[in-house]
């Protein structure tokens, strides 16, 4: 039986979701009481998920405790349902008090899926992050970038690392009875659609959407995702715009409708290290749906997708590419091994090769 602590994002529970297809799997979602009742519930899948109510602080200052009680636990439950531990999956350095308890014949995992130094107030994770990489058998990270770090800054050699980058849902593709592009599930907008979809935040350049909605061509810039409660004056100027329709936070059930209405899809990335990093579930998603997908050059990852996106190292081209976009027939190619299934296969693969090591 495979262990995952803990799947409290989306990132984190869809690729162990998908190996719960394929293998045993049984995921833990600690917490103290103040939030592990406000964890996301997601659709109904194989995988089996625990909460654990631990002591506050669990993954700082009570860590010796809490940690304890937590494999205690995860024990307990495989001794009652008659099996083996074969290997923990960590997905945070938190869990450093729990890796040192695990025992010799537990196989122990590393799933990097933040880049956690970016976070204002979180300098000591990278000591953390560090020791947990060179202890663990192996590390997954979801981009190069993080991975290449581990390899030159934590000293640990590139075959104890993998990575697997990020990924969608079947129901992102196209279905052989859909015309695209759909009508946006909010009712019907001036066409051509441009759109962003996901945290309408810093991250992104506010200037160069607001070019792009002055584009005499541009019908609605459409933004899906929330929106932070301080904005910025570059921030509310795009929301003033009369072509600019904010939709707000919406349900992760229905966010591949929203994808299959753009006519372009936008990844206006600025300049940051978190940025550089990540590894982006809106490209995979956009990807799937076919659009046209214009982004910056900040992350990384896009340049690996170059014959499906259009990657602009300056603002003027970003904005001639969503323009040139605009007169250009949508996509029909298909985009193979972008699906959590695909990660899921290759992380078991890696994970036969731990146990047979």
């Amino acid at each position: 039986m495979i262990i995952v602590c803990d799947v409290n994002t989306t990132w984190r529970y869809s690729p162990f979701a998908a190996m719960a297809k394929f293998t045993d799997v049984l995921a833990f979602a600690p917490g103290d009481p103040a939030t592990v009742l406000q964890r996301v519930t997601h659709s109904k899948t194989k995988l089996s998920v625990l909460k654990v109510l631990l002591p506050p602080g669990w993954a700082s200052r009570t860590a010796a405790l809490g940690q304890r009680l937590l494999w205690h636990r995860m024990h307990k439950h495989a001794t009652a349902s008659g099996k083996r531990i074969d290997c923990v999956v960590m997905t945070s350095p938190h869990y450093l008090t729990l890796l040192k308890l695990l025992p010799p014949d537990v196989n122990k995992v590393y799933y990097a899926s933040d880049d956690y130094r970016s976070y204002s107030g979180w300098s000591n994770m990278v000591a953390l992050e560090a020791e947990m990489v060179r202890r663990v058998d192996h590390s997954f990270f979801i981009s190069e970038g993080l991975a290449r770090r581990a390899r030159d800054e934590y000293g640990v050699f590139a075959e104890r690392i993998s990575i697997s980058m990020n990924a969608t849902e079947a129901r992102f593709f196209p279905t052989s009875e859909e015309k695209l592009p759909i009508d946006p599930p909010c009712g019907s907008l001036p066409r051509p659609i441009a759109g962003v979809v996901g945290g309408i935040n810093e991250r992104l350049d506010f200037s160069v959407l607001l070019a792009c909605a002055n584009l005499p061509e541009m019908g609605t810039l459409l933004l899906i995702g929330p929106l932070p409660e301080k904005r910025s004056a570059r921030l509310q100027s795009l929301l003033a715009h009369p072509k600019c329709r904010n939709v707000g936070t919406q349900p992760h059930d229905t966010l591949h409708r929203w994808f299959k209405c753009l006519d372009v899809g936008l990844i206006p990335y600025a300049q940051s290290e978190l940025n550089r990093f990540c590894s982006p579930m809106r490209l995979f998603d956009h990807l799937a749906s076919g659009v046209w997908l214009v982004a910056t050059t900040v992350c990384e990852q896009v340049h690996q997708f170059k014959e499906h996106v259009l990657v602009c190292d300056t603002p003027e081209s970003f904005v001639e590419s969503v323009r040139s976009r605009f007169q250009a027939p949508r996509k029909a190619e298909r985009v193979s091994g972008i699906t959590w299934d695909d990660r899921a296969d290759r992380m078991l693969m890696m994970f036969r090769e731990i146990s047979n090591a």
